[in-house]
């Protein structure tokens, strides 16, 4: 076995790893909160007539699963980011995503439609963002400065457009839009995360297809179009799958910061920038990063749940630092 088949095996192994790890952690996620429930009493949980059923699998198994659904979205719209992007600090949320899926579900609460429907809110705004970034990108030619400029524009925007309905809700209101912003695995059903997983699904096995492409942008475009690469197009349809990715995720869960942010850095030093195992391992260790955020916020404060979000956000400031550290250094 030459050098690079040892390569390619160990990342392959690495990969299978974080596999492991994420099922383990899936299992003690299921079995942590503030209702004790072991394995030891597993026949009272396949009791349908028992409490453990019902919190086994009404509130535990669909926030569990709702983790790694939206950590391997974001995790993967994170390595997608970058790369397109060029950009090391790139995240999904730099779309101005995450604040116009906020905007939207604060606005239908303060317009008092039923809370079923504000993650239909959140996502409308959201693909509106979306499609507003992709038509000025288009315009210049899916210029990476411009789609980030255009992206940044529309954070603000949205964020100034949610101070505003903030200050305009009654105080309920305000307390169901304050925690919606930071962010929860506890409102979704099961529904809904077919349909996280689902859309996972699609804008992986495309750009998964194409991760060559962007192996090859990674070392420029100019080279990668010397490759026989549409550079454009690659990045418009890539911009378009992994905005809906994460306009999907933020408007179920609300919004959960540095997922997208730090997954790409952790899986770049462990397997390098060959997309086809960048990707894989960016996606993964977004779910393994969010289900140790849940588990912690159930057990931090005994008896309460602190908003995953919270929690997502205190693990990947530390990234960001380093990678604003790490870019410095390279400059």
């Amino acid at each position: 076995m030459n050098n690079y088949q040892k390569t390619l095996s160990k990342k392959r192994n690495w990969i299978i790893l974080i596999i492991i790890v994420a099922f383990l952690l899936f299992v003690v996620d299921l079995f942590t909160g503030p209702a004790k429930i072991n394995i030891s009493n597993i026949n009272s949980i396949f009791d349908t007539t028992s409490k453990e059923n019902v919190i086994f699998f009404n509130l535990r198994l669909p926030q569990s699963l709702t983790a790694i659904a939206v950590g391997l979205s974001l995790g993967l719209c994170g390595a997608v980011m970058q790369t397109i992007l060029s950009n090391p600090l790139a995240s999904p949320f730099t779309l101005g995503i995450s604040s116009s899926a906020s905007f939207g579900a604060s606005l239908f609460l303060i317009l008092g439609f039923p809370v079923i429907y504000v993650t239909t809110g959140a996502l409308f705004f959201s693909l509106l963002a979306t499609a507003f970034v992709y038509m000025i990108g288009k315009k210049m030619q899916m210029n990476t400065y411009s789609m980030v400029l255009s992206g940044i524009a529309i954070k603000f925007l949205f964020d100034s457009l949610l101070s505003l309905v903030q200050y305009k809700a009654s105080d309920e209101t305000l307390e169901y839009i304050v925690f919606w912003i930071f962010g929860s695995l506890n409102r979704t059903n099961y529904s809904q995360i077919i349909l996280i997983f689902i859309s996972f699904l699609i804008a992986f096995i495309y750009i998964f297809k194409n991760s060559w492409k962007l192996t090859a942008m990674r070392f420029g475009e100019e080279r990668a179009m010397a490759l026989g690469v549409n550079t454009k197009k690659i990045k418009s349809i890539s911009l378009i799958l992994i905005s809906i990715v994460t306009a999907v995720s933020v408007s179920f869960c609300g919004t959960i910061g540095f997922i997208g942010l730090s997954s790409p850095h952790i899986a770049r030093k462990i397997v390098g920038e060959d997309q086809r195992y960048y990707l894989s391992m960016s996606a993964l260790i977004g779910s393994v990063i969010l289900l140790i955020s849940s588990i912690l916020s159930k057990t931090i404060k005994p008896g309460a749940i602190i908003p995953v979000g919270i929690i997502s956000s205190l693990i990947g400031i530390p990234f960001l630092i380093y990678a604003i550290i790490d870019n410095k250094d390279k400059g």
